[in-house]
């Protein structure tokens, strides 16, 4: 119960132990800390939770998720069933999540050359690792979550959408559906869907080790387990989604169209949040600038300060990549991360910012608003990237990534959004990064990356977390104190100070915000004028 560190004193902590990762003399590693210092004791941006755990103290494990590979063996891979549980669970002691793909384990029933048996399959070797990280779980630095994806077409998909009916019967994982585009195509016209898997007993199947699209090109033959209509499958997925929340879908050839370095492996599943899709034992290295602390004068953007500040955070995890000690034991972990050197800036407090400019969160000012602000903020990340490579080095597998300086095939992005304003943000001339990337490369292979940012929106005092809209203007919060029902009021510090600027005396703002706490929405009281209840 007693303070081992002030706010300030942790994050110095953290500023000075990314930035000594740099090769540099002392006096300028220094100077790059009390930068960082700066950056995030004004909370300008934050990096993951892991990062305040782990930066310079013993644990030093700076990454908050892995996806880690299984193959259809019990563990003479490195990659087999138990050798991956092994490597997970010391993953999880450190306070880290895992993802994982399913997909390569056989269907339950199947036999077992080797022992006569019967497969299990992946739905029970999940609960086997949901009862072995529930068993970690007691004694970890904090309770690491799990990602589970299984594809549309693997013959145990039915049993694996409906496994967390029961609450309780699965409570480490989370779960998502591998959507592929042929499962999509069949949905729509109404056809029958085929649950298919390697033939295992094949000769060419013992040293297999892939997706079904690799089977295949092997030679290896594909059984049709059973047939289902693709309509039937998707209604499951959604009744059981309406049910409990689960599975979600995660579409697996989206994914693979922007895979940054296709050839060195196919992408099949996420960290446990889903936002960010990863390669075998990669990590999520991840940071979020605070978007409610770049207020410009007169509800408009700081542009310059979000400049500034993209351009620091970047380099900060860059340094994150050096300064992790990952997991010793687990030596994959290290290695995918150095290799490609993902690193993924994200923005919170997307919804302050809206209020902020008067724009109503959902509207087509809104999309169209947030598509500026999340290109202004790729466009300096990658922008950095490549002036990090020309002082540092590109990342290493960069030849045949999409970033190859002898064969890019990365385009600049394309708005979704028809431009109606720029809210006053200055040009960018994606130019400068097709030519930046031919003369130096870059030195990310993934720069950007909206997380949830769940601790760290809080600790910043975020009204929005990631670019999600607010929960509510006002509520009562209930927290249980000693047993003991302790009432929090919270209100939204934006609509105050709307209410305030809009000159409403204070005892009117007090009768807005009861009847808002008691009705959950401003938008029937005539006491609030047109324009914020349109903004709010």
């Amino acid at each position: 119960g007693q303070l081992t560190a002030t706010p300030e004193e942790t994050f110095w902590r953290v500023a000075y132990h990314i930035a000594a990762s740099e090769d540099k003399p002392a006096s300028e590693i220094e100077e790059t800390a009390t930068q960082f210092y700066k950056m995030l004791v004004s909370l300008k941006f934050l990096p993951n939770s892991p990062n305040f755990t782990g930066a310079g103290t013993p644990l030093g494990q700076l990454a908050a998720c892995f996806v880690l590979p299984i193959s259809d063996d019990m563990g003479k891979k490195p990659s087999g069933i138990f050798q991956t549980l092994r490597d997970a669970a010391l993953i999880q002691q450190t306070g880290g999540g895992n993802g994982f793909s399913f997909s390569s384990i056989r269907p339950s029933g199947s036999l077992v050359n080797s022992s006569a048996g019967k497969a299990t399959g992946p739905i029970g070797f999940m609960r086997v690792f949901d009862h072995a990280f529930g068993e970690v779980a007691q004694g970890g630095t904090r309770r690491g979550a799990n990602m589970a994806v299984l594809r549309i077409d693997h013959p145990d998909i039915e049993s694996f959408i409906t496994c967390k009916t029961r609450e309780n019967a699965i409570t480490n994982f989370n779960i998502s559906v591998g959507i592929t585009d042929a499962f999509m195509q069949a949905v729509e016209n109404d056809e029958d869907w085929d649950l298919r898997f390697p033939d295992v007993h094949h000769p060419l199947y013992h040293d297999f080790d892939g997706t079904l699209e690799e089977a295949e090109a092997a030679g290896i033959p594909i059984i049709t387990h059973k047939k289902v209509r693709a309509r039937d499958l998707f209604d499951l997925i959604v009744f059981q989604a309406h049910h409990n929340g689960e599975p979600g879908m995660l579409f697996l050839d989206t994914a693979n169209h922007t895979n940054p370095v296709p050839q060195l492996y196919k992408l099949q599943a996420t960290n446990p949040c889903g936002e960010q899709w990863l390669g075998p034992y990669e990590n999520c290295c991840l940071g979020s600038i605070n978007l409610a602390q770049h207020f410009g004068v007169d509800h408009s953007v700081d542009w310059e300060k979000l400049r500034e500040n993209t351009i620091l955070a970047t380099r900060f995890l860059d340094d994150v990549v050096d300064a992790n000690a990952y997991v010793p034991a687990v030596p994959q972990l290290k290695e995918a991360a150095l290799r490609n050197r993902r690193i993924g800036l994200g923005i919170m407090g997307l919804a302050d910012l809206k209020y902020h400019v008067n724009v109503r969160y959902g509207s087509p000012a809104a999309e169209d608003f947030g598509s500026q602000v999340m290109e202004f903020v790729r466009f300096y990340a990658m922008k950095t990237s490549i002036e990090l490579a020309r002082e540092r080095g590109p990342f290493p597998s960069i030849k045949g990534s999409i970033y190859d300086p002898e064969n890019t095939i990365w385009q600049p992005p394309v708005s979704l959004i028809e431009t109606q304003q720029y809210w006053g943000r200055p040009t960018i001339d994606w130019s400068e990064i097709s030519e930046g990337i031919h003369r130096y490369g870059i030195r990310n292979a993934a720069q950007t990356t909206v997380a949830p940012t769940g601790t760290i929106a809080t600790v910043a005092g975020c009204e929005g977390y990631g670019c999600e809209p607010v929960f509510a203007l006002a509520y009562i919060r209930h927290v249980n104190d000693n047993g003991k029902d302790l009432k929090l009021t919270y209100t939204s510090p934006a609509f105050e100070q709307a209410l305030l600027e809009a000159g409403i005396p204070e005892m009117d703002r007090q009768d807005i915000l009861d009847q808002v706490i008691r009705d959950g929405s401003c938008q029937h009281i005539e006491a609030v004028p047109p324009e914020i209840r349109y903004t709010f």
